[in-house]
């Protein structure tokens, strides 16, 4: 990460506290977005699941086993403590959490995770959906493999784990899924990657459908990227929540973006 996109985060990040509301969902016209906002977001409930997949990633962190890592989006190699991947580079627990409730709440039958990292975010998405068909990419051979691990700890046995390209997997994950429920990108945090991702899964979205989009304020790009996603015809309100942005297509929501701390 460069140093600009460190400095573009922390007046980013300013901006969104003096901006951004906590109320509880008051102000949020539209009540299935009131419900989710005010049941879904500040429910501080530990649900059955919690523990169990928390221990894995307490094993993750407490592994200093090193992993060669290939990052197909910067096109960087090197070697990597699978802990400081799992410090780094895996949503906290109370953001993936959020994207279980999520789930659980809006029962998809179809799930596409763009990212799988070490599957911690992977096995609360099969949990919050057991019978849903789930399909996650990872670019990296090795730390797929270490997710395989995870992901088998946490019986999480319907998802497909698919290795490689995303740019490459992605069009026949869609032929395979035929629709898209719910998707959680957290791959190549750039503009064109993060546009083309999106670009490629909308056309498979329904009006009931939710797209969750990870690192919007990572960096100047990231932003654009997010504010472009807000632009387009199909999407009908979004909802920032700093760390990520949800995308919602139902035309009966009004065209409105709201920023809401949790």
């Amino acid at each position: 990460m460069k140093l600009t996109d460190y400095i573009y985060r922390a007046f980013s990040y300013i901006s969104f506290r003096l901006t951004s509301v906590n109320t509880l969902g008051y102000g949020i016209h539209s009540p299935y977005l009131f419900h989710i906002v005010r049941d879904l977001f500040y429910d501080e409930n530990a649900y059955y699941c919690f523990a169990d997949i928390e221990k894995q990633r307490q094993k993750l962190l407490r592994c200093h086993k090193p992993i060669y890592v290939q990052d197909l989006g910067t096109g960087k190699s090197e070697n990597r403590l699978i802990s400081h991947i799992a410090r780094t580079a895996l949503a906290s627990p109370k953001e993936a959490q959020l994207l279980f409730r999520l789930v659980n709440f809006i029962h998809p039958n179809t799930i596409l995770e763009l990212g799988t990292s070490l599957g911690i975010t992977t096995s609360y998405l099969a949990a919050a959906a057991p019978t849903a068909n789930i399909i996650t990419i990872e670019g990296s051979e090795n730390i797929a493999s270490q997710a395989r691990q995870t992901l088998k700890n946490t019986h999480a046995g319907n998802v497909q784990l698919l290795q490689g390209n995303i740019d490459q997997l992605l069009p026949q994950a869609l032929t395979d899924l035929k629709k898209i429920d719910f998707a959680f990108i957290d791959a190549n945090h750039t503009y064109q990657a993060t546009i083309n991702y999106f670009s490629s899964i909308s056309p498979l979205c329904g009006k009931h459908s939710v797209v969750v989009l990870d690192d919007i304020h990572y960096s100047k790009s990231m932003h654009k990227a997010w504010q472009e996603i807000q632009s387009m015809k199909s999407v009908t309100s979004t909802i920032d929540l700093w760390h990520m942005g949800i995308v919602f297509f139902n035309p009966q929501f009004p065209k409105k973006h709201y920023k809401t701390r949790i």
